[in-house]
């Protein structure tokens, strides 16, 4: 910091506050270009102690997801790809992001502990587990939780609308939709399973709930919708079907809860999210809103910004 200092002409003070970008500065456009650019040509790495002490946050986040002996590949890739999307959303944010899988059934936090966290997401968590973990946390450290129907009013909760994604389903595919079937991959949070599957319409015996145990059981389970329409739920659960999709004549329709539709082929039927990660959008803006401003449930976000309203538990991501 000393060497970026000297050359731009200014103090080790004022490079501290540009790049930890501490508020309240009185310090010009050019400046803090210059800085920058500076910095960059260096290869300055911020030091995470550093910005706790300018502005009294650590800068990082932790995204928890919950995990068990169950999951299957396409769970593997689904959190993969979501964790790395969402490493990308924080740094453009200035953010740095700890990842860690915990026990579906007995989270241990130790690690968590052990670092100052300024905001968490919680990705697919046992509603009975919930409180175990969420308790861990010291007041002022927002929690958001993603692909988990917890009813509880103190936390804010991000979900993809199934039921206007199932509606929207069957008015495309017309009365074709009534001999259909539904796969869709096992999670944690069993309230969200339960309204996936309410969502869909299906009779139970339609419904093809997938993990480890019984992914050589859905061959057979096809086989008696041969021609007719169906619904996947996560184009990597998809991929695999892709090939005894054809031999059966079945015409699916995926949604593209991951967020890459161009996985699959042209001549398979989409549903995804209009534009990029919008649920992981919406986490972080909710996070990061929490942590510059200190306000309570009586505040929410819309369109990145603050609005004095009813505290909002869902905020619900279309599939279109």
């Amino acid at each position: 910091m000393k060497d970026i200092a000297r050359e731009a002409g200014v103090s080790v003070a004022t490079v501290s506050y540009i790049l930890n970008k501490a508020p309240g500065q009185s310090i010009s456009e050019e400046t803090r270009q210059r800085v920058q650019e500076i910095a960059s040509r260096l290869h300055y790495v911020p030091s995470l102690t550093a910005r706790s002490l300018v502005k009294g946050k650590s800068g990082m986040l932790a995204l928890l997801y919950s995990r068990s002996d169950n999951d299957s590949q396409w769970k593997q890739l689904y959190y993969g790809a979501l964790c790395e999307r969402m490493e990308a959303l924080c740094k453009a944010e200035g953010y740095h992001l700890l990842v860690m899988g915990v026990d579906a059934d007995q989270p241990k936090l130790d690690i968590i502990q052990q670092r100052e966290i300024d905001g968490v997401l919680l990705v697919d968590v046992k509603k009975e587990v919930f409180p175990d973990i969420s308790v861990h946390f010291h007041r002022g450290v927002p929690v958001v939780l993603l692909d988990s129907i917890i009813e509880d009013p103190l936390f804010h909760k991000v979900v993809l609308d199934y039921p206007a994604a199932f509606q929207r389903w069957r008015e495309q595919v017309g009365e074709a939709a009534g001999g259909g079937f539904l796969i869709m991959g096992t999670r944690v949070n069993e309230e969200l399973n339960q309204e996936m599957i309410s969502a869909s319409g299906f009779q139970r015996d339609h419904i093809f709930v997938l993990d480890t145990e019984n992914e050589k059981e859905l061959p057979r389970f096809l086989e008696r919708f041969q021609g007719h329409q169906g619904v996947v739920i996560n184009e990597f659960a998809a991929l695999p079907l892709l090939g005894l999709s054809r031999e059966l004549q079945l015409e699916l329709t995926v949604m593209c809860t991951s967020g890459y539709p161009q996985l699959l082929p042209p001549e398979v039927r989409t549903l995804q999210m209009e534009t990029g990660q919008p649920h992981l959008a919406a986490a972080l803006e909710l996070i990061k809103h929490y942590i510059q401003s200190g306000s309570m449930a009586e505040e929410t976000v819309t369109d990145g910004h603050a609005e004095k309203q009813p505290f909002k538990q869902y905020i619900t991501i279309s599939l279109t």
